[in-house]
């Protein structure tokens, strides 16, 4: 599966491109605190896929959305997350929870709310294609008072997510992926 395909390329977007069009997996990129990375799927068990980079590094999406990494100095162990079907219902008023353990090992869970608000649909560069896709902005109030504001880009018709920037817990590093060959 050519591991070096999948090392962590620190700013090389056009690059991981490349070597994504080069691959005939189910790949994404993704990146945190500057660094970036193709990551292939190394396995989905219903709407569950497991993305792995080169250095082991793994990222668990649900629907589409981070759901838990590993590999990083702070770990994200469970994003609990609207469903798409919670989110055909309203825009706004859906519980969040996140559980996590920081780089001294303490783990933390928070709770709070999450509404969205979604654009008309324009095009949008991914890795290897440019889709007509609805950027949202997601805003979490936390328990605790604190606030994030996440970004995602959806499919207006079937609501697929295409690509995000989120804060997972308050004061994370943000974590960006873009899907670049679907595997749907």
């Amino acid at each position: 599966m050519a591991p070096q395909l999948l090392a962590l390329l620190p700013g090389q977007s056009e690059e991981l491109s490349a070597h994504a069009e080069a691959l005939p997996y189910a790949s994404l990129t993704a990146g945190m605190n500057g660094n970036e990375a193709l990551m292939v799927m190394a396995y989905q068990v219903g709407t569950d896929t497991m993305w792995q980079a080169q250095d082991r590094a793994t990222l668990q999406l649900r629907q589409g959305f981070p759901y838990s990494t590993a590999g990083f100095d702070a770990e994200l162990l469970s994003l609990t997350y609207p469903s798409t079907e919670q989110w055909a219902a309203s825009d706004s008023g859906h519980p969040v929870s996140s559980h996590w353990r920081d780089s001294d090992g303490n783990e933390h869970y928070l709770s709070g709310q999450v509404s969205r608000r979604c654009e008309a649909a324009q095009a949008e560069e991914l890795p290897l294609a440019t889709l007509e896709l609805q950027r949202c902005e997601e805003r979490v109030e936390w328990s605790n008072g604190d606030s994030s504001r996440n970004i995602t880009w959806r499919d207006p018709n079937d609501q697929r997510l295409w690509a995000g920037d989120i804060e997972a817990w308050p004061g994370a590093a943000r974590l960006e992926w873009q899907v670049a060959r679907p595997w749907w």
